[in-house]
C-alpha cells in the first residue's frame, strides 16, 4: 500500500506547484521521475492483478525448443485469442531472461512512457494527469489486466496523435502493429471518420436515442452479424461472448449515466478551458467524436466496454483539464459541475470496491497490498483463486453489467 500513497502524494504535491502555480523550473526532471516510477511499480510487481494471474500461467508452457515455438504460437492464437507479437515476446523473454518479470518490465516501459509522453503533447496539466491515471485504476489496468490489449492502446494511441499532425501513414502502420498484439486495435480505425464540430446538448441527446435504438436491437445484431466477422474460432467466441451480455433497462440508463452523461458532461466543460489553443480544440474534437462512438455501443451492448480503453487516454487529459478550470468557472453551473464530478468519482470507487463473484472479495484486493518480486514468500495464492472464480463467472453471467 505504502508505494500507492507515495505515489498519491508525489503528484497531487507536483500538480499543485506545477499545474497550479505554473512553475517550470525541475518540471521536466519530475515528470521523468514519475514516469519512472510507475514503471519500476509495474514491472517489478510479483502477482500484482487478475490477468496476471493467467499471463504468469501461460508463460510457464512457454517453450525452451525452437522447434516448438510455432505450435505455441498457433496454438496461443486459435485457443486463447492471443496474437502472435504477444506470443514472440514471451518467448523472447522466455528464452533470455527465463523469467515473466521481463515480459511485466517491457509492457510497463513501453505503455507508460507512450501514455506520459500523450499527457505532455496534449496538455500542460501533466501531473494531474498522471495523479488521475494512478487513482482512475487505469493504471491497474493497462499495466496488471489487459496486457496485450495495453500494447495496442499506446501503440494506436501513438498512431492517432501523429495522425492528426498529418503523418496518416503513421497512423495506419502502428495499428497494424498493434494488431498484432491485440484485434481489437481495429476499432481505431474508425478513429478518422469520427471529427465532431462541437459538443453540445443535442449532441448528448442524439448519442443516448441511437444507443437507446441499438439497445433494442442488441439480439438480432448479435446473432446475424457479430460471430461471423473474425474466422477464428476463439475469437468469433470471444465477439459472441461478450456481445451477448444482456443489459436490462436498468444497466442501460446506469451505463448511460456513466458514459453519456458524466463523461461526456466532462467534455462539454472541459472545451471551455482557458488554456486551451485552436490545436488542442482540434484534438479534443476527434477524440470525443471517437468516444461518444464508442459510447453509444458500449451503452447498448456492454461486452465492448472494454472498447472505451482506446480513449482512456484522453479522457484522462480532459478530466484534468475540467478540474484544472475548476476554479476560474466555478460561478458558471457550478451545481452541475459538481455532481457531474461526483458521478465520475463514484464510479472509481465502485471499480475498486466491487465483490468479486465466489471469491468474496473486493476488487482492490488484486492490487492491496503491493507485492514485488523482492518479497519473500508473499501471499498472493487468493488473487489467484479470485480470477479463476471471476473466469468461471463470467462464462455464465449474461446479465445487466455489473461494473
Amino acid at each position: 500500500m505504502l508505494p500507492y500513497i507515495l505515489y498519491i502524494l508525489m503528484t497531487l504535491i507536483l500538480s499543485i506547484w506545477y499545474d497550479g502555480k505554473a512553475e517550470t523550473r525541475g518540471k521536466k526532471v519530475w515528470y521523468i521521475i514519475t514516469c519512472l516510477f510507475l514503471i519500476m511499480l509495474a514491472g517489478l510487481r510479483n502477482g500484482v492483478g487478475g490477468d496476471t494471474q493467467a499471463y504468469m500461467n501461460n508463460f510457464e508452457y512457454v517453450p525452451y525448443m525452437q522447434q516448438e515455438y510455432r505450435s505455441y504460437i498457433l496454438d496461443n492464437f486459435q485457443i486463447r485469442s492471443y496474437m502472435p507479437s504477444w506470443s514472440i515476446l514471451n518467448i523472447l523473454c522466455k528464452r533470455w531472461f527465463d523469467s515473466f518479470y521481463a515480459v511485466q518490465l517491457i509492457e510497463a516501459l513501453l505503455v507508460n512512457t507512450c501514455i506520459f509522453y500523450l499527457f505532455k503533447q496534449y496538455t500542460s496539466r501533466i501531473f494531474m494527469c498522471a495523479l488521475l491515471f494512478g487513482i482512475s485504476g487505469y493504471f491497474f489496468i493497462f499495466n496488471t489486466e489487459v496486457m496485450r490489449e495495453a500494447f495496442a492502446v499506446a501503440l494506436t494511441g501513438i498512431g492517432m496523435y501523429q495522425y492528426m499532425r498529418g503523418n496518416k501513414t503513421v497512423f495506419y502502420v502502428l495499428i497494424l502493429i498493434g494488431l498484432t498484439f491485440h484485434i481489437s486495435a481495429l476499432i481505431a480505425l474508425l478513429f478518422p471518420i469520427t471529427r465532431l464540430k462541437k459538443i453540445s446538448l443535442n449532441t448528448c441527446l442524439i448519442a443516448f436515442g441511437l444507443s437507446f435504438v441499438l439497445w433494442i436491437g442488441n439480439n438480432l445484431i448479435m446473432n446475424i452479424f457479430m460471430g461471423h466477422v473474425f474466422g477464428t474460432m476463439a475469437v468469433s467466441q470471444k465477439l459472441l461472448h461478450y456481445g451477448d451480455m444482456q443489459n436490462n433497462l436498468f444497466g442501460f440508463l446506469e451505463s448511460a449515466l456513466r458514459y453519456l452523461v458524466s463523461l461526456t458532461g466532462i467534455f462539454y466543460f472541459a472545451q471551455f478551458s482557458p488554456k486551451r489553443t485552436d490545436k488542442m480544440q482540434s484534438d479534443y474534437a476527434q477524440y470525443v467524436g471517437f468516444y461518444l462512438l464508442l459510447a453509444i455501443v458500449i451503452c447498448a451492448i456492454p461486452g465492448f466496454y472494454r472498447l472505451l480503453n482506446y480513449t482512456a487516454i484522453m479522457t484522462i487529459i480532459l478530466v484534468a483539464d475540467f478540474i484544472g478550470s475548476w476554479k476560474s468557472q466555478l460561478t458558471n453551473m457550478a451545481f452541475s459541475k459538481t455532481i457531474i464530478l461526483l458521478i465520475f468519482f463514484f464510479y472509481i470507487g465502485k471499480y475498486y470496491y466491487r465483490i468479486w463473484p465466489d471469491a468474496e472479495r473486493h476488487h482492490y484486493e488484486f492490487f492491496v497490498p503491493y507485492t514485488s518480486i523482492m518479497d519473500e514468500n508473499p501471499d498472493i495464492d487468493y488473487r489467484y483463486y479470485m480470477w479463476s472464480s471471476a473466469v468461471m463467472h463470467e462464462s455464465t453471467e449474461k446479465n445487466s453489467r455489473s461494473y
